[in-house]
This record gives C-alpha cells, structure tokens and sequence, in this order.
C-alpha cells in the first residue's frame, strides 16, 4: 500500500531571544553598538542583548509514513512537538530541513480560530472553508443543515464568530472538519474544550469518518479518546520520535516514560 503521508527526517528550529525593542531608534542604537564592540544601550539589566538568540528545536529527525484509511494517534507531553508537527503537516509552517509529501487535501482543526475569519458569520466561515478546500458552493449547500445541525448553532450560525463562546467555536470547527471534502483530517486536542455529550458525538462522528475510509490524525493527552479512535500511534519525547506501533503499546511506552525513576527526580 502507497502511503498517502510520508514524514522523512523532519527537524523544525525556532529561534529564541529579542529580536527588536518596538522602535526602529532603539534597534538602531543597539546595532551600531554591538557592531563597534561596545555594549547594548537598551539591553535590560541581567537580560539578554538585541540579537543575543538560542535555538530551539522543536523537532529533531521525526520520520513516519501513513497509509489511506490510517487512524494514528500523536501522543506526548506538553512541549514534545506535536503541534509543530501538525503545523507542518497542515502547511502553516515548513520543516527547517527533511521532507513531508501529503498526496492529497487536509482539513485541520488546530488552535482555536484557525481558518476562522472573526468578522464573518458562522455560515460564512462554512463557505470559506469549504472554498479554501476546493468545494463548489452548491457542495456546500449540501452539507450546510449538516454542519449546522452537528454544531448545535442553528440560532448563532448568522452571528460574527468572534462572539462565540470557547465551546460554540469548537463545535463549528470541528463540524467543519469533520464533514467537508478532505481526505485527510489533523485533529489537535479537540476534544479538551466542550461539554462531555458533545466530546461523546466527536468521538462517534471521528469512528464513522475512519470507517469511511478517511485517515485522521489525532493529538491527544486522553488514552480513553485515543484508544476510542486510533489504530496505531506515535510518542514524541523533546521533538524526537521515541516509540511507534499499536496505540496500546505507545501508551504503555508514555507511562513508563512519565513514571521512570528519572522523571521523579526532577
């Protein structure tokens, strides 16, 4: 079976410190300083100089391959890079080096507001979705009382979404995901912001989309959720990829990780 995402040494870097002081006469000063060897200017006490960056890598070396119809799991801790790996595989950002080949379109559901425009409307943000996916608008119009139905907006879906609540923008989004044309679903920690009968639907609704032969890819801290939905799963451990296999088995790999001698000590 071709794989229909393919993940190939993937290493994300990100730099870390001041990059400017908010007017251009100060990072002017500071620069003309740091270039004639004297000392910064506008440098904090005990704080770091204009320019003075770390780097963080947020991902080092992540390879891993799914195939059409996959459920995997992304599991880890807060920090370990499962939303930078998301981010590259949605293309809102690119892997500072390595490679990822995704054969096919993808509907995500990352940071609250993703893909919303605040100032529309709920229905409004229905259509530009479903445009930014490549749907017609007749599509759309077919799936419209669907999504609006699953969300439970019918009396919202007229209002600017930037007067959702947290729990009604979630909905929608996810709605949206859920049941626009992509053949690849990325799903990053839906199922943390809602009430438990509305999680309860997503997961029912996650299980037919798999069943239907959608791949999805889900990032949860949720065992239960992960083991509801997903096939297989991956760890990611300080950006690198530590464990793949069944979901079982990653998460028992997690707790051992989160429960080692080592852990407590710190």
């Amino acid at each position: 079976m071709n794989p229909i995402v393919r993940v190939e040494d993937v290493h994300k870097k990100y730099l870390l410190g001041n990059f400017g002081y908010g007017t251009l006469r100060h990072d002017i000063q500071s620069w003309m300083a740091r270039h004639g060897g004297r000392s910064d200017p506008n440098a904090k006490l005990g704080g770091p100089s204009l320019g003075e960056n770390q780097e963080f890598w947020a991902l080092k070396g992540v390879s891993f391959e799914v195939n059409a119809g996959d459920t995997l799991g992304i599991v880890g801790r807060n920090g370990s890079g499962k939303s930078t790996l998301l981010k590259i595989l949605s293309r809102l950002t690119t892997p500072s080096r390595g490679t990822v080949r995704i054969d096919t379109t993808v509907a995500s559901l990352l940071e609250m507001g993703t893909g919303f425009h605040p100032d529309l409307s709920g229905r409004e943000n229905v259509y530009l979705n479903g445009a930014i996916l490549g749907m017609r608008r007749r599509q759309i119009d077919g799936l419209l009382d669907e999504i609006v139905g699953f969300a439970e907006l019918e009396p919202f879906i007229d209002t600017p979404v930037k007067r959702y609540s947290s729990g009604m923008y979630i909905r929608l989004a996810f709605a949206i995901a859920a049941h626009l044309d992509s053949e690849i679903l990325l799903l990053d920690e839906i199922l943390s912001v809602g009430d438990i009968s509305f999680q309860a639907k997503c997961i029912t609704k996650m299980k037919q989309i798999s069943q239907s032969g959608r791949t999805i890819l889900f990032v949860s801290h949720g065992r239960a959720q992960v083991e509801a939905i997903c096939q297989r799963a991956i760890l990611l451990e300080n950006g690198e990829l530590v464990a793949q296999g069944t979901t079982g088995e990653v998460f028992d790999r997690y707790d051992q990780l989160i429960h080692s001698p080592e852990e407590g000590a710190r």
